[in-house]
């Protein structure tokens, strides 16, 4: 895995706006967590990409996420071409845009990107870079603290194949709006008010999805 990959995949856990550990990241590339560690403190060393804290994690700096946008403009069009265009799968056309990414001629990305007509987000809900006034991406987690009587709606989901899969799998999609039921041992239950239904999502899962609060309806 080249530098240009391993910032990118600091930036889809998170990198641009918190630490993120270095547990994670070994998950995510596939590769040993001393592997991880000796690359992490090498870019801090080196460049002024990122920087990296023992016990803290990772965190890209502002040098570190210019470097990378570009990139993830290139990627989430693409997945938005392949989504959108072609009727790919979210998982297929995440995996595939990772490929291309970085491969294709920016004038391709630029010409895409005019007919597609500068989409604001990827198919996973995700902020893409340089089209959205935003400049990352901001949410909260599923996992974190919301009272059970709040409705959420669910924003993006983490940028992972697998991940992916089993959330499609499960028939949860973009902007379903929810309600956490209770949280028992690690397992989250929702209610899920698109289908009606109550799922039950182990907290690894939950982890991957990103939310916001909904307000409710208010009826004079």
């Amino acid at each position: 895995m080249n530098d240009l990959n391993f910032l990118k995949l600091i930036y889809e856990l998170g990198g641009d706006t918190h630490n993120v550990s270095n547990g994670d990241i070994a998950k995510k590339s596939n590769l040993s967590n001393a592997s991880v560690t000796e690359r992490t403190r090498h870019l801090s060393d080196t460049t002024s990409y990122l920087t990296y804290k023992r016990y803290y994690g990772t965190k890209l700096t502002s040098d570190g996420i210019n470097k990378i946008k570009p990139y993830i403009q290139q990627q989430r069009l693409l997945e938005v071409w392949l989504v959108n265009e072609l009727g790919s799968s979210l998982d297929f056309a995440y995996e595939e845009a990772g490929k291309l990414t970085n491969q294709v001629d920016t004038n391709f990305i630029d010409k895409l990107n005019s007919y597609l007509d500068r989409p604001q987000h990827c198919p996973h809900g995700n902020v893409i870079p340089n089209n959205n006034g935003e400049s990352t991406d901001h949410y909260y987690l599923l996992t974190d603290n919301f009272d059970f009587q709040d409705v959420l709606t669910i924003e993006s989901f983490t940028e992972d194949s697998t991940i992916i899969g089993m959330l499609e799998t499960i028939d949860i999609r973009i902007h379903d709006q929810i309600s956490v039921l209770d949280f028992v041992d690690d397992t989250l239950i929702i209610l899920n008010k698109r289908t009606n239904t109550k799922q039950l999502l182990p907290k690894s899962l939950a982890d991957s999805i990103r939310v916001k609060k909904t307000n409710p309806v208010v009826i004079d």
